[in-house]
């Protein structure tokens, strides 16, 4: 630039400068050399690289290129402003890996699982399969909830968040920020989730004998009368074995939640009623051929069953827990004291029982 103006001259050297800077795709910063990330194409993946003077270089594969940009982005300001965390010393930080780690720390204990909580955690390994825990963005958790929703109610939706975050929580693994608690958060702010409604449903006239009509020769009955005779919980009656029924003493043996008990369920007895007693004479072709009555997979296939012999029959809002309501209520309407019907049911707080009371007002016109 021989022979020009000096201050043009600095400017066009300035100007040289900041583009060969670019150019290198490095940008001056007050803190240091931050280099922009870098995309490369390979095959049908897109990998992002983030390099900053002194920290690790990055690097994380993609299947679109906005969402590698983000990435990088979202890095680039987090070793810029001090909150980056690096977890390249993590190990298994994939979501369905941590779900499995969480199953595993029962059952390393010989801890069961329940048949519920284990659907809903494979649902969301199998949804996140491969998705790093550093990858998930609040959409992603979003996006999930949304998908679920139109299939489960909302408390079962806020159960399986607090499932997803028990698994977060339980892995140690840092993060820079727990998407599912901001996530759970949200929800609950959109009552997208909440508590469980206390129901009032009660079998209609007509409507056990047209679903036993229906169930004829199939599990499902035997299961259906069991449930309004016992007041057993679904999963009760799937765990029922021939061996837990003392058909001379009248008593059924189960082993029921019992938070203070080692392993979280204790032995509990509960008398064999008449009803019941019919029914597994009654239904004994309808069962498995081993100790187990009920042949099926998990407890879910019950009231799988039973929602869609209820839909075939045009039966509308009756599910199958609802038949545990029915047993304790006609309990009480045959005369049944208040602790012997707390024996039965397994409550153990008369405020917990009486969310299962639901009287008609016709049934007490004689007192």
């Amino acid at each position: 630039i021989e022979g020009s103006n000096p201050s043009l001259s600095a400017i066009y050297l300035s100007a040289c400068f900041i583009w060969i800077k670019l150019e290198n795709k490095k940008l001056w910063h007050p803190y240091g050399t931050l280099d922009m990330a870098t995309i490369r194409k390979r095959d049908n993946s897109y990998q992002a690289i983030v390099k900053k003077k002194g920290l690790p270089t990055q690097r994380r594969t993609f299947k679109t290129k906005p969402a590698a940009l983000a990435w990088g982005r979202r890095i680039e300001s987090s070793m810029d402003n001090g909150t980056w965390i690096d977890t390249s010393e993590s190990v298994s930080t994939s979501i369905d890996h941590i779900v499995h780690e969480l199953v595993f720390s029962f059952e390393r204990f010989n801890l069961p699982v329940a048949g519920p909580k284990l659907t809903q955690l494979n649902s969301i390994a199998a949804y996140f399969e491969g998705v790093s825990i550093h990858d998930l963005t609040l959409r992603d958790v979003l996006s999930f909830a949304a998908m679920r929703s139109k299939t489960i109610c909302p408390s079962t939706l806020q159960q399986q968040m607090y499932y997803f975050r028990q698994a977060i929580e339980n892995s140690r693994i840092k993060l820079a920020e727990n998407v599912v608690e901001v996530a759970i958060k949200e929800l609950v702010k959109k009552k997208v989730i909440m508590s469980s409604v206390a129901r009032d449903r009660r079998l209609e006239d007509g409507e056990l004998e047209t679903l036993l009509d229906a169930a004829q020769g199939h599990w499902i009955g035997p299961a259906i009368e069991i449930a309004v005779e016992s007041g057993m919980r679904q999963g009760e009656i799937h765990r029922l074995k021939w061996s837990d029924i003392d058909q001379k003493a009248n008593i059924i043996t189960l082993m029921r939640k019992d938070k203070n008990s080692i392993g979280g369920r204790k032995q509990h007895r509960i008398p064999l009623f008449k009803g019941v007693r019919e029914v597994l004479l009654r239904s004994r072709n309808s069962f498995g051929q081993g100790d187990s009555l009920f042949d099926v997979k998990c407890a879910a296939s019950i009231s799988d069953k039973f929602a869609r012999l209820t839909q075939k029959l045009e039966i509308v809002d009756l599910r199958f827990h609802d038949l545990r309501h029915e047993a304790i209520s006609r309990m009480f309407e045959r005369g049944m004291q208040v602790e012997q019907v707390r024996l039965v049911s397994g409550h153990s707080t008369l405020d917990q029982l009486s969310r299962y009371v639901n009287l008609r007002a016709e049934n007490l016109v004689d007192y």
